[in-house]
């Protein structure tokens, strides 16, 4: 298990780095601010280049995935997703999207995160940042079908299913990273309130999400942590050690050791 000790003020459990004009300098600013970030990928060929930007980096941590809404016209990057995985603890984006525009490649998807977390499984010590809109049951059902605790720790990222469909992830093993838009409607705060306390993390899924006019970076899960901790009505300091505490599991199921202060 690789050991590393550094200060760390938020967590950011899904984001795009590559997809900013400057992901070196977006890389910089996540290591000056202090926020540790899971740096998602859409395509297996875009992997090579984010190991480069971030290789060796204590808080940007590269994830390999192939995003569901690509799949159809990515399919042939199977393999190298696969050969990927070998290579990284860390998926991610990878899962399912049942929205209307992306039905023709359900069954590809269905057919590429299976082998996802079979291999996951095979190999164990992995963490998978998952795509679930509008598929959460079917997203569930692989994660039991192919996966188990023992070997993959799931993370539902920006899930919007049912609280039923979170009690049961809940029960799979799953964690769950929020995000500010998660919080701006009723229905999306009574889901998150319902969430278990040891599961909760946070993130951006920036560049697609926004303040204003622009889009949202890593330093923004600060103001997420407050808004979630008035949502489960704790003190900001109190959300921010509960982050950091699942965040240290997490990292630590995938080998990495992150000991860490958290200043308020």
């Amino acid at each position: 298990m690789t050991q590393q000790h550094t200060t760390v003020r938020r967590f950011d459990f899904h984001c795009h780095i590559d997809l900013y004009p400057d992901p070196a300098a977006m890389i910089a600013a996540c290591e000056r601010s202090a926020i540790v970030t899971l740096a998602v990928t859409t395509t297996p060929n875009a992997w090579p280049q984010n190991r480069k930007w971030t290789g060796g980096n204590l808080y940007v941590h590269p994830a390999i995935g192939l995003h569901p809404e690509v799949v159809g016209e990515r399919y042939d990057e199977l393999p190298l997703l696969e050969a990927g995985i070998r290579d990284s603890r860390l998926i991610g984006e990878v899962g399912l999207d049942g929205s209307q525009q992306h039905r023709k490649s359900w069954k590809r998807q269905i057919e590429v995160f299976g082998r996802v977390l079979a291999e996951a499984e095979r190999l164990g010590g992995r963490v998978v940042s998952i795509h679930s809109r509008r598929a959460a049951r079917d997203v569930l059902n692989s994660i039991e079908e192919h996966t188990t605790r023992a070997h993959v720790l799931p993370i539902l990222h920006w899930f919007s299913g049912s609280i039923a469909d979170a009690r049961k992830a809940a029960e799979l093993g799953c964690y769950f990273s929020v995000n500010a838009r998660s919080l701006d409607h009723e229905t999306g705060t009574a889901l998150i309130r319902s969430l278990p306390d040891d599961r909760l993390l946070t993130e951006t899924d920036g560049p697609f999400t926004s303040i204003g006019d622009r889009a949202t970076t890593p330093c923004d899960v600060v103001t997420t942590v407050e808004r979630l901790a008035a949502v489960r009505s704790i003190t900001v300091q109190e959300m921010a050690q509960l982050v950091a505490a699942n965040a240290q599991r997490v990292f630590a199921f995938a080998g990495l050791n992150l000991e860490v202060d958290t200043p308020a």
